[in-house]
């Protein structure tokens, strides 16, 4: 996952030409077509020659740059434009230069943080989908999507969702933390992950709770999960390493 793209939520270009199409994985979008409205806010401003900080609504159409692929993406949000005092001119005055901060909510279809392979059970990509559609409008509701798919991801992995007492009965887990620690017992590595997506998630639960940099360590942290649950690459590198050290012996 690119960190450092993903960290910053606005472009100040017309044109947000870094976000990889969700379609192909490969290409980047780049602006086919864009819309831009004055709120009533904004109208009002106008009204009374107020040119600095207005706000806006924007809309636009995005189109991939792999010429294999040229899919749309819609995007929506908002768009503050101001004026910025320059230097100051031989003549005394400043130069003034007018610029847009575009700040987008909504992505149809939405944007990937991270390419989902096709290994993964499809009940687990929805939710991580819906995960990566709120990050730009909802980091509450993305924390909780988190929370959703791994308890689906638990399933997947057969994970007992009650335990034998020492009287023999059995006792389902009442939370999601008690499954997970259960689990551990199998398969320590993959709980520590799992228990540090869970913290996260239910932070979702509580409003203001959550932060951007939250979201983004839970995003993180869940593709590895996912690495190391599904995709198995970093054994069969592993595996190929070893292979080419042994004939070099």
């Amino acid at each position: 996952m690119n960190r450092e793209l993903w960290s910053r939520k606005y472009f100040n270009h017309d044109n947000p030409s870094n976000y990889p199409c969700p379609f192909c994985n490969t290409g980047v979008l780049t602006l086919k077509e864009r819309i831009l409205s004055i709120t009533p806010y904004g109208k009002d401003m106008e009204y009374y020659n107020y040119n600095n900080g207005i706000d806006h609504l924007f809309s636009g159409i995005l189109i991939c740059k792999n010429a294999e692929c040229n899919e749309i993406v819609i995007i929506s949000g908002s768009c503050l434009r101001d004026i910025v005092i320059g230097d100051e001119q031989p003549d005394g005055g400043y130069l003034e230069r007018r610029i847009s901060t575009y700040y987008p909510k909504f992505f149809f279809p939405n944007l990937k943080l991270f390419p989902i392979n096709k290994t993964i059970p499809k009940e687990v990509k929805e939710q991580i989908n819906f995960a990566f559609s709120h990050y730009f409008n909802d980091l509450s509701s993305s924390a909780n999507r988190i929370r959703n798919a791994i308890e689906l991801i638990l399933d997947d992995l057969k994970a007992p969702k009650s335990r034998k007492t020492k009287a023999g009965k059995k006792q389902t887990f009442k939370t999601l933390h008690s499954r997970i620690e259960h689990f551990s017992k199998k398969n320590v590595k993959i709980s520590k992950l799992l228990l540090a997506l869970k913290i996260i998630g239910n932070e979702g639960s509580h409003v203001g709770n959550v932060q951007n940099e939250d979201i983004l360590n839970a995003f993180e942290i869940l593709e590895m999960l996912l690495e190391f649950t599904y995709q198995k690459q970093h054994q069969r590198i592993l595996k190929m390493a070893t292979e080419i050290i042994d004939k070099a012996k």
